[in-house]
């Protein structure tokens, strides 16, 4: 898929970052009840790591898990999308690239950008990843950071 640097998402749109956590998952939902609540559409938004430039490498990330091709990726998100019921329009954008740059780019032109944290109680206790830091310092828009669910 090309870079998406050059659309822009419509007035109304909430930007999700979506990455298979737990906590992403949590942030889709509360996306897509805020979208519902206010007549907005949902972007999500996942980055797929660019592999390392160096010969072989790809292979080598493969064997971690670190790099995933465009359909594995894409086939993850849309999973994500379809486990959350909701009558909010949820659109799905995979993107190559640094993951906060991509997604500080891809809310550029939205009303929020929405972001899911590993924390359970109050910011303070919330542990921020450099994903997550970096796009709560550059952000052009309010974001929202929605904590994983708790364990049951």
């Amino acid at each position: 898929m090309p870079a998406h640097h050059g659309t822009d998402p419509e007035a109304g749109t909430i930007v999700v970052g979506v990455d298979g956590s737990p906590a992403a998952r949590q942030a889709l939902r509360w996306a897509c009840a805020e979208a519902e609540l206010t007549g907005g559409q949902v972007l999500a938004v996942s980055v797929r790591d660019e592999p390392a430039p160096l010969p072989g490498s790809e292979f080598a990330l493969r064997q971690r898990g670190a790099w995933r091709d465009d359909g594995s990726v894409r086939a993850a998100l849309h999973r994500d999308v379809s486990l959350v019921a909701t009558s909010a329009s949820v659109g799905e954008l995979v993107v190559t690239g640094e993951p906060a740059e991509e997604l500080l780019a891809a809310a550029t032109r939205a009303d929020l950008l929405v972001l899911g944290t590993q924390g359970q109680r109050g910011l303070s206790a919330v542990p921020l990843g450099g994903v997550t830091l970096e796009c709560v310092r550059r952000a052009v828009c309010p974001l929202v950071l929605v904590p994983a669910a708790p364990a049951r």
